[in-house]
């Protein structure tokens, strides 16, 4: 076969990885052209800036990248992990070792989480639910999956893991604000910890004069926002576990204004958190260590949180939700939310080029870090300055058993 150069269409996809370079991370500006072809069997192109000089692979930043596996194989050990298969299932199907499905596992998180951090920026997002999930790993210990999703568009904004504290409900709480347009509606469970988040991270100081001129200066205290909106869902459980009340209390924004503004942001009628259980419910289907009475448990808690990593971008980019679907066309979370205009493939996904920019990194973490800085750093925790208003769903109402 006689290699020809190929024309300079095909190379639209394709950037510049020089972080130094002007045309740096910028598909389709024409300044990548073909240079040679390498490999053992002269089939793998590489390619050259006209802006930098810069040479590099056509796999670079991709999961085909310092890999001899073949595409196919590339192909079928993503669709091992998006339908949930243990890592020896996954290598037994794949025909491949062990170890190489580690490795996989390895590069595809850290390039999926890198993709998420740069392409998901400045979104509209008009509410957003939060929860966190109890997880296991052996040899017996405990991880917890803190989640942002979208409501309206099933987007997963953010997957933090850590303790069950306030300062990870913070982190949480930072990321949604740092990558979003305008700061969206909240619902959350009863957790006390998210309302002292929400006030660390959006509070505002207020200082409320003192009356007459005798007795002490009244001190400052971190108070919610006039366009913040939080509601809770509260769930009341007996002994066995079983719900037996629902209560829905509205925390920041008053029972009628936040009514109102799930009108007006196309949220529903109903203060639930239905969409965050519904993904956990699909995570712990999808993610074998996640499953309950599972013997798949995770040794390493990187590879652990790689594995819903992994899930987590192909949820929003590959895999089209029912409840999205307009007609005939299926779409995406990503579709939804204006990320993209198509439903990705598999071999578009794994030869997706992505190239981890410093200084866009560094801009963002910088943001979260000015967010997560409290304005009163003396602001004792668990303390919001707001009471609740707390609405009773009858329909859902269940009445305690009564004591013997």
């Amino acid at each position: 076969m006689t290699l020809t150069t190929p024309a300079q269409e095909r190379y639209i996809r394709f950037s510049c990885p020089n972080p130094q370079c002007a045309q740096f991370n910028r598909p389709g500006a024409g300044n990548i052209a073909h240079r040679s072809w390498t490999g053992a069997h002269k089939h793998i192109e590489r390619l050259r800036c006209t802006v930098c000089d810069r040479e590099f692979s056509e796999r670079e930043g991709t999961l085909m990248a310092r890999s001899k596996l073949p595409e196919d194989t590339v192909i079928r050990l993503v669709k091992c992990q998006r339908w949930g298969v243990c890592d020896e299932g996954t290598a037994d199907i794949c025909n491949v070792e062990i170890k190489t499905v580690h490795r996989f596992q390895r590069v595809a998180a850290h390039r999926a989480e890198t993709h998420h951090r740069q392409s998901v920026q400045h979104v509209e997002v008009a509410g957003v639910q939060l929860d966190e999930a109890h997880s296991k790993l052996r040899p017996k210990q405990v991880e917890w999956v803190h989640t942002a999703l979208a409501m309206g568009s099933w987007f997963l904004l953010w997957v933090d893991f850590g303790p069950r504290t306030q300062g990870t409900a913070a982190t949480l709480i930072a990321q949604v604000v740092a990558r979003t347009r305008q700061l969206p509606l909240f619902l959350t469970d009863g957790w006390k910890a998210y309302p002292a988040a929400l006030l660390q991270v959006v509070g505002r100081v207020y200082r409320r004069r003192r009356r007459g001129t005798v007795g002490r200066k009244p001190k400052p205290r971190l108070v919610a926002p006039r366009h913040l909106f939080y509601a809770q869902v509260v769930k009341v459980r007996d002994h066995a576990g079983h719900v037996v009340e629902v209560h829905r209390r509205v925390v920041f924004g008053g029972p009628r204004r936040f009514v109102k503004q799930l009108g007006l942001r196309q949220l529903g009628e109903t203060i639930q958190t239905a969409f965050m259980e519904r993904w956990y419910g699909t995570l712990r289907g999808l993610v074998a260590p996640l499953r309950r009475r599972t013997r798949c448990l995770s040794w390493s808690r990187a590879r652990h949180r790689g594995k819903v990593w992994l899930l987590v971008s192909l949820y929003n980019f590959v895999m089209p939700h029912k409840s999205l679907r307009q007609g005939r066309m299926v779409r995406t979370p990503a579709m939804v939310i204006g990320l993209t205009d198509h439903v990705w493939s598999y071999r578009e996904y794994i030869w997706l080029p992505v190239h981890a920019d410093p200084s866009l990194t560094e801009q963002l973490d910088e943001r979260i870090a000015h967010l997560l800085t409290p304005a009163l750093p003396d602001q004792p925790p668990g303390r919001t300055h707001a009471r609740p208003a707390v609405e009773t769903n009858a329909k859902e109402a269940v009445p305690r058993p009564k004591a013997a």
